[in-house]
């Protein structure tokens, strides 16, 4: 199994990095993204939420990107993006009935696939990510000190 995230773990974070950091248009042109991807009526009410939810998820994007490269980054970023992402599934799995949740569906799915592929890693390969360089785990020094 190992292996299979040896092979898969860069793509599958840029891409599923990308499409996430995709969202800031929510940050940008947030009436153009609530009427045409999330399907659903612009509302001035909402606008400073759903700005700040775009630029949420257009950083959070560009850090699944980077830790998809950095595995000294790799587990607060993956962390932190299984939580916001299993949090949003909730959200969308348990509105299922509203009209409103339709437009989330790709978003929720997506995610869901983020989170199990997430999980599943950490259970294979564990909560210490490791440098290329000489295999030391994040946050620990190779330097020697004199005892």
């Amino acid at each position: 199994m190992k292996r299979f995230f040896n092979l898969t773990f860069k793509p599958f974070f840029a891409i599923t990095g990308i499409a996430t950091a995709l969202c800031v248009v929510f940050a940008l042109w947030p009436r153009w993204a609530a009427e045409k991807a999330l399907l659903i009526p612009f509302d001035q009410n909402y606008l400073i939420v759903l700005r700040h939810w775009g630029i949420m998820l257009g950083l959070t994007g560009v850090f699944m990107v980077i830790a998809a490269f950095r595995a000294d980054v790799r587990t607060p970023v993956l962390i932190f993006s299984a939580c916001e992402k299993a949090f949003f599934v909730y959200l969308v799995a348990t509105n299922l009935g509203q009209p409103y949740a339709r437009g989330f569906w790709v978003g929720a799915a997506m995610d869901a696939t983020v989170v199990l592929y997430t999980v599943l890693y950490f259970a294979v390969c564990g909560f210490h990510a490791w440098t290329a360089k000489g295999g030391v785990p994040a946050g620990k020094s190779i330097r020697h000190d004199p005892a």
